[in-house]
């Protein structure tokens, strides 16, 4: 099916709640995986493997998926444009010193940061991509040359915090499918931060869930999740991130912010929206 839209991140900045609230929208149709990643690092597939991915679903007017890759690569805007003009861009974005730390606990969560030193400002020297992502106002710029404005559709995290309804309607009506539709994820929490106490024993859980899926079991495995076991589980095998990663010094976020402070007011002239809070939360 031929895509009409991408989400193309910012990474850690909602883009689950976004997948979640349009994957129950009946007139939309999205990957079952929700980061593809084909036009940041599957390009050589080509277009016919891309568009296998999707479900033939009647009555659809939306077709997509949501990868976070996509906003900060180069190469990315000029190939979404040549596989068409017309796509539909959605992007959210977020406090950039919140999302710098949510992707550091994120990382913890995967297993990319490992202990004992689990310091934020030690990430931080080791990995440039924390602040790379958070260059809302270049990276923008180079989606802005590639689609209009009009094919642009930025929603901020504090729209979702403070009104999930109003959020959701924007989004529908921007993608020209029912804005009246009530998502049964208006108010979950998409992908929340954790860290396993055995990396082995929760690697054991998903390559059972993957297999349970492919073996078409999938309502099998719901309905054990329904049960209570998943919870069981959760509560034996992980932990809040906040647990691990020790409270970053007030002088480490003054800085982020004085580094961000040129990409924020360029933003804001872009979005005509004040952001003050991402300087001074």
């Amino acid at each position: 099916m031929k895509l009409t839209f991408i989400g193309i991140g910012a990474q850690k900045c909602a883009s689950s709640w976004l997948y979640d609230i349009l994957a129950d929208h009946p007139e939309a149709a999205l990957s079952e995986k929700k980061e593809l990643d084909f036009f940041s690092y599957h390009y050589e597939q080509g277009y016919q493997w891309y568009e296998r991915q999707f479900p033939d679903k009647a009555g659809v007017k939306a077709v997509g998926e949501i990868s976070p890759s996509y906003f900060n690569e180069a190469s990315v805007p000029e190939r979404a444009r040549l596989y068409s003009p017309d796509l539909r861009i959605l992007l959210s974005l977020r406090d950039p010193v919140e999302r710098a730390l949510s992707q550091h606990r994120h990382l913890i969560r995967i297993g990319m940061v490992t202990g004992p030193d689990y310091r934020f400002e030690t990430a931080l020297a080791d990995n440039p991509s924390y602040i790379d992502q958070g260059r809302y106002a270049t990276h923008l710029s180079r989606w802005l040359a590639c689609f209009p404005e009009n094919h642009v559709l930025v929603v901020l995290m504090e729209d979702i915090r403070k009104n999930p309804e109003a959020t959701a309607r924007r989004v529908y009506e921007f993608l020209g499918i029912d804005p009246g539709h009530r998502s049964a994820a208006l108010y979950e929490k998409s992908n929340p931060s954790y860290v396993v106490r055995s990396r082995g024993a929760d690697a054991a859980i998903q390559r059972l869930r993957k297999s349970v899926g492919l073996l078409g079991l999938g309502g099998v495995w719901r309905a054990l999740g329904d049960s209570g076991l998943r919870h069981l589980y959760r509560r034996m095998n992980r932990k809040p991130s906040e647990a691990v990663v020790p409270p970053v010094p007030a002088e480490t976020t003054h800085k982020l912010r004085q580094l961000f402070r040129e990409e924020i007011t360029s933003l804001e002239q872009r979005l005509g929206r004040n952001l003050e809070s991402w300087r001074q939360p």
